[in-house]
């Protein structure tokens, strides 16, 4: 039977395929486009089926046709995208998620992993978010994946799907430039010792997860025994605590012959005031109900395997 993965040559879906090809099984990769670079050590192990998320005939069709019998669903047009073009993040986010989610029900899918965000909080948090904290996003991104979670627990409850869904903290790693998301290519271009721009100031805030713990935790939620899953939609971090873009940059002056790093705030994204506010971002229930670890659990961690990428796999990372 096949695993389908939604955006499966994009950023945490070419690291979730490569999971599960080294695991042996038969992977289909469903995206608007084929990023090649991604997955050129994988392409002949792999099949790729190009579509769009929001034509509902091309989802039942790549679900039938390839007798799919579990969904990584993580196909979607990010923060930054949304906010330039709401109404296409309403026909890829929201109804590409109900299109998903009617595949698997009227197909039969056992299970459907659907990739949600941090995002999905917003007004009136506090320094801790649980998955208990009030979800009230402030932008077209987060009130997607918000509406994403809510429809998968309805067809949980509705229809006896499988559904169950993480929610991601900013995810990082190398070929990461996405408008806005100040870490990753700071600690990038310091690795590849080039002078670089930050687009927030030394007290900016972020909990980090590297791209591959954010395929893992994908891949360990979808695994996990159905009755474990009490709680549904999970926060899930690599590192809980948040750091800040000066601590950042600190360890990397410790570990690089140089670095040339200036700051200038972007206001242009309103979700980075509210994410400066948050301390500490909890998946403990994630850890409790499903055994959830992060391999790269500390902000060093991150930065080792972030540089051992960059100088190892610099094509897959779109470096060449």
């Amino acid at each position: 039977m096949g695993k389908l993965i939604t955006g499966g040559t994009g950023y945490i879906g070419s690291e979730l395929a490569h999971i599960l090809v080294a695991r042996g099984e038969q992977v289909i990769l469903f995206d608007l486009k084929e990023n090649s670079f991604r997955i050129d050590d994988i392409r002949k192990k792999v099949k790729v089926v190009l579509g769009d998320l929001a034509d509902f005939s091309e989802v039942p069709n790549v679900v039938k046709d390839n007798k799919i019998s579990e969904i990584y669903h993580l196909g979607s047009l990010l923060t930054y995208i949304s906010e330039v073009n709401p109404w296409a993040s309403f026909h890829t986010n929201v109804l590409g998620t109900f299109n998903v989610l009617e595949a698997a029900r009227i197909f039969e899918v056992e299970k459907v992993m659907f990739a949600s965000t941090i995002g999905t909080f917003g007004l009136n948090v506090g320094e801790k978010f649980t998955d208990l904290t009030i979800q009230r996003p402030i932008n077209m991104y987060g009130s997607g994946k918000l509406y994403g979670e809510c429809l998968g627990r309805y067809y949980r409850e509705r229809f006896g799907l499988d559904f169950r869904s993480v929610r991601y903290t900013p995810v990082i790693g190398p070929g990461v430039r996405t408008p806005g998301h100040w870490a990753p290519v700071l600690i990038e271009d310091a690795i590849l010792g080039k002078p670089h721009i930050c687009c927030g100031t030394p007290e900016s805030t972020i909990s980090l997860t590297y791209v591959k713990d954010a395929a893992l935790a994908a891949d360990m939620l979808l695994q996990a025994p159905k009755e474990r899953i009490k709680m549904v939609n999970y926060n899930v971090a690599g590192v809980p605590e948040v750091v800040t873009a000066k601590e950042i940059e600190s360890l990397l002056a410790k570990r690089l012959s140089r670095t040339d790093i200036t700051y200038t705030l972007d206001l242009t994204l309103q979700v980075a005031k509210v994410h400066n506010i948050l301390r500490v971002f909890d998946d403990s229930y994630a850890r409790e109900e499903w055994n959830w670890q992060p391999v790269y659990n500390t902000p060093e961690k991150v930065i080792d395997i972030f540089e051992k990428d960059v100088k190892e796999h610099p094509s897959r990372y779109g470096l060449k």
